[in-house]
């Protein structure tokens, strides 16, 4: 007679079990590294957008309050109130933002660059600069292969302003549109066409800084 076999799982039956158990881990362990991979790529993806949305709105708000209001560069030599090149912008704006009631004007110069792959900021804490007085530069945008300004006089597109064929330079003057691109490495050129206010002669001229000899 065979003896009656005792309860429980043999060898092989326990071997069986862990290898599928093994097996099941794995699947779920590259499942969820997958997930969260994806949830890394989409937090990165959503950080780099709200950095790129942050850079093109204050390039668009800073244009949108400029004023023709000229300054004076360090060595004294009057700047209009906007100059520009195909791949620099520097300007004065009105409306700088004070949440701190600070002692200082709500008119500011600044400008932007382009600068070993970042788009900059440059602002400058006066107006009417001396020699000594250091800009404040901030990195906006990283991953930058490149920025583009151009301005529109009313007729054509030109690639730099004041237009180098008008003298004496009209230091008041403002285009009547920039257009803005930055062309950066992951989401292609961003294109803005920003209309500017139009300028009040008198005003602008009253508003220039003073100076001997020199045009209004």
């Amino acid at each position: 007679m065979t003896p009656a076999r005792a309860p429980g799982f043999t060898l092989i039956e326990v071997l069986v079990a862990v290898f599928i158990f093994a097996l099941l881990m794995i699947a779920a362990y590259g499942s969820v590294d997958a997930l969260l991979r994806t949830r890394d790529g989409l937090s990165a993806q959503n950080g780099r957008l709200r950095e790129l949305q942050f850079a093109v709105g204050m390039v668009e708000r800073d244009l949108r309050a400029v004023i023709s209001r000229p300054v004076r560069e360090g060595y004294g030599e009057r700047e209009p109130a906007l100059v520009g090149t195909r791949d620099a912008i520097a300007f004065t704006r009105a409306g700088a933002a004070n949440p701190l009631q600070l002692e200082r004007a709500r008119i500011e110069r600044v400008g932007y660059a382009w600068r070993d792959g970042v788009l900059v900021r440059v602002g400058f804490a006066v107006l009417d600069r001396a020699p000594a007085t250091p800009p404040l530069a901030r990195d906006l945008l990283g991953k930058v292969q490149r920025i583009g300004f151009r301005y529109f006089d009313g007729e054509q597109w030109r690639e730099q302003w004041p237009l180098p064929n008008l003298l004496p330079k009209p230091l008041h003057a403002l285009p009547r549109a920039v257009e803005v691109s930055i062309a950066c490495e992951d989401y292609g050129t961003i294109t803005r066409l920003i209309d500017l206010p139009e300028v009040d002669e008198a005003a602008a001229v009253a508003a220039a800084p003073p100076g001997p000899g020199l045009p209004p």
